[in-house]
């Protein structure tokens, strides 16, 4: 993994594992044994088969719950596993009273609890940590259609949320950096299957400082920062770059995968593969799989292997198909 990020040309691009709840739900067992068949290159551990609460299916077994998050927005969902909806936001306004999370203290059971498990993984694998957005945090705890308009607004009390929001942020990441994590995470997806969600000047002219700020807490601090953003988002990649981000983790769907390699090579931007779930891994071949995946090894091969192989099972994936990826993606 270390080589990989230095472009130090590994003998084989790293396999990154997701647990997802609704792939190992749907697959069971057979998924487990296959993860533990061809293990990966983080630390991730799949001991036990997620369920849905018994309260949480009907008299057929349809699956429908609410849960709160720890902002308080109640979210519906219909399908184990996969993210739902928002069903009652948090705030009407951004003035609303509106209570953060805590971050746990140095020296509180839950920090050295984490601290250890940091210390122990960091043994043998680099740590990742985090899910820090700031974007989705706004239109999750109020409707995403006005927040659009108070972006355009500048509304000043919105401005006051994000200062708030943004000190928060950065109670975590100093968490996170205190109890030695080696990656962190930084989320927000900023693209549509075809463009933008904002103009590149809103985002450059609200969000890119505040991202700056937050990069430049993580890496000074030691840790290098991975960037996760779905849809199409290129225009914004070179941004990200002047914030100092060392890795991307993109939709790589909708990338042209040679000529943002080679992009990402030039400035040393390691980059998270994520091989397309919405063709290929559920309606797909494994021939096509496997061709994929050797495409995608070769291009970063030859670039000095600045990436990682991500899987990520979801619901959707014929268990053959979930095969082919996992065993593909450990060749050499």
């Amino acid at each position: 993994m270390l080589q990989a990020f230095n472009f130090g040309s590994p003998d084989r691009l790293p396999v990154y594992y997701q647990a997802s709840a609704a792939g190992l739900y749907v697959h069971g067992q057979k998924l487990v044994d296959l993860f533990k068949a061809y293990p990966p290159d983080n630390a991730a551990t799949f001991d036990s088969i997620p369920q849905p609460p018994a309260e949480a299916l009907d008299s057929e077994g349809r699956y429908h719950e609410f849960k709160a998050d720890e902002f308080g927005t109640v979210w519906e969902y219909r399908i184990f596993g996969v993210a739902g909806h928002p069903h009652r936001y948090a705030i009407q306004t951004w003035s609303d009273p509106l209570s953060f999370p805590q971050v746990p203290a140095p020296g509180s059971a839950e920090f050295e609890g984490a601290r250890k498990t940091i210390t122990e993984q960091k043994r043998n694998y680099l740590t990742f940590g985090g899910w820090i957005s700031l974007f989705e945090k706004l239109h999750a705890v109020r409707p995403f259609e006005q927040v659009l308009m108070d972006l355009a607004e500048e509304s000043p009390a919105l401005l006051a949320f994000m200062d708030r929001l943004m000190e928060y942020r950065h109670r975590q990441i100093e968490y996170l950096l205190a109890t030695g994590t080696d990656v962190l995470i930084l989320a927000d997806d900023w693209g549509t299957q075809t463009g933008l969600l904002i103009s590149p000047a809103t985002f450059r002219r609200i969000f890119k400082p505040r991202i700056r700020e937050q990069v430049e807490q993580a890496r000074s601090g030691g840790a290098r920062v991975l960037y996760h953003c779905c849809g199409a988002a290129h225009p914004l990649y070179k941004d990200l770059v002047e914030c100092g981000i060392n890795a991307l983790w993109h939709q790589d769907g909708l990338y042209h995968p040679e000529s943002f390699a080679r992009e990402a090579a030039a400035n040393r931007t390691l980059l998270f593969l994520h091989p397309d779930r919405q063709y290929l891994v559920p309606r797909g071949t494994p021939d096509e799989i496997r061709s994929t995946i050797r495409r995608y090894r070769e291009i970063h091969s030859r670039l000095g292997g600045g990436a990682v192989f991500n899987v990520e099972i979801e619901n959707d994936a014929p268990f053959e198909n979930v095969e082919a990826l996992v065993k593909a993606v450990h060749e050499k």
